[in-house]
């Protein structure tokens, strides 16, 4: 915890983080951050860290995902551009986020393989646990692809629809953060345009399964 919390957004030309400032930004502060950002060339930056989440997921959509999160982790912990350039800051996050993504999904399963093999021991069936945990392993491999090309696509067509509050809804869900308060606290937007946007995301969500379901029976023709 910071013994010092600062009182605005900006120490001289550092911006600090909603997370050490402790509140979402003012409109004033959120200009400041735009004009900082542009001053910066923002969309260059970002553009150069969208390839460079691409080299890492092979995947337009997932590489979109990617630079999301990164986007909104620049928002909550800051930049100093006396440190370090936007553009490296910007690659430097998306490579955070990328290892923590491969650290948590490679300690899940770990823990998962420990567990089933403990539990074959006790059981006295190791033979039996070691083709178990395979198939078991596989199918829930298989799950996430599923469920990350389902978040991609979610992303794409919120992103397509120029729905910025969806797009911040999914970010904060896949950082976490499942309260509309706490959104709206973190983003500086009112609570009232995250619940009105569930109706949006319901409809969205509803013609991306439909769209799943024709392309399922497309391929069992």
């Amino acid at each position: 915890m910071d013994i010092f919390k600062p009182t605005t957004a900006f120490l001289g030309t550092m911006y600090v983080g909603a997370d050490r400032l402790g509140r979402p930004l003012t409109d004033p502060e959120k200009k400041e951050l735009a004009s900082l950002l542009r001053r910066h060339d923002f969309v260059g930056a970002s553009l150069v860290s969208l390839r460079f989440a691409f080299t890492l997921r092979r995947s337009k959509t997932a590489a979109q995902d990617l630079q999301g999160r990164a986007k909104l982790r620049l928002i909550r912990v800051g930049w100093d551009p006396s440190e370090v350039p936007l553009v490296k800051r910007l690659c430097r996050l998306v490579w955070s986020e990328h290892k923590n993504e491969t650290r948590e999904t490679a300690a899940a399963r770990k823990t998962e393989e420990v567990f089933l093999r403990e539990q074959a021991i006790h059981n006295g069936n190791t033979a039996a646990s070691a083709e178990d945990l395979a198939t078991r392993l596989e199918a829930e491999r298989q799950e996430e692809e599923h469920a990350a090309k389902r978040i991609a696509s979610l992303r794409a067509a919120f992103v397509e629809a120029d729905d910025a509050i969806n797009v911040l809804w999914l970010d904060y869900r896949l950082a976490g953060v499942a309260e509309p308060s706490e959104m709206a606290r973190l983003s500086g937007h009112d609570v009232g345009a995250f619940y009105r946007a569930a109706d949006r995301r319901k409809r969205c969500t509803a013609r991306l399964l439909d769209a799943e379901r024709g392309a399922h029976s497309k391929e069992k023709k």
